[in-house]
Formats: structure tokens, sequence, C-alpha cells
């Protein structure tokens, strides 16, 4: 079953990515401003991303390499699309080190896509 949009669920993906710049959980799954955030946290840590409208649904495909999809989800919100891609991440996002630089095995390959509406 797909994950529902609101409080539990933007709860869920502040717990699974770390170093969020907030002390509060943001409204994730129904704001497109705060899963932007989400998206350059990902990018921080050498996950790419695109984001995409097909067919009246948005599309997130996060990846860690050009031909390897790691993650995908879709919603009729793009916000929501992005936090249920977050959810399918096949290994927890890595974990800064205490220096705040991206944990070695992610300092390459971080090809931030554009997202599309």
């Amino acid at each position: 079953m797909d994950a529902v949009a609101g409080a539990e669920l933007d709860r869920e993906i502040f717990r699974r990515v770390p170093g969020l710049p907030s002390v509060r959980v943001l409204p994730y799954s129904t704001d497109d401003a705060s899963a932007d955030l989400l998206l350059w946290r990902l990018a921080q840590t050498g996950v790419a991303f695109k984001v995409q409208r097909l067919d009246g649904r948005h599309l997130c495909i996060l990846w860690r390499s050009p031909r390897r999809s790691v993650a995908t989800g879709s919603a009729e919100s793009r916000a929501l699309a992005i936090c249920r891609a977050i959810l399918t991440l096949t290994s927890e996002v890595p974990r800064d080190d205490p220096s705040g630089e991206p944990a070695a095995s992610e300092r390459r390959g971080g090809v931030r896509q554009g997202s599309c509406s």
C-alpha cells in the first residue's frame, strides 16, 4: 500500500534523512518547498534525482550512478512522489561524519538533476 501524505509520513521521512536543516518536522509530503529540502540533502550524499510529470502524475527517481535506479515513487502531488521514493531507498542515506563532510564512499558521483513540474 502506498504511503499517505500527512504528519506520520513527514515524521518517518525526517527520521530517515539525516542532516536536515531543521529541528522540527516540516510538511515534506504536502509542501513542494519542504520536499525540495529533501532532494537537496540527498544530493549532498551522492544521490542524484529526477522528478517529472507523466500522465497527470509525478514520478521521482533516485539513483547513485547514472545506470542504476535505486528508488522510485509516484503520486498525484510532487511532494508525495518524492517522499514515496525516499521510503523505497534500498539502503539508508549515508550519514555525514562529524566534520560535516559526506561519507568517503559517497563523495563521488553526486550528479544532481533538475526537476520538472
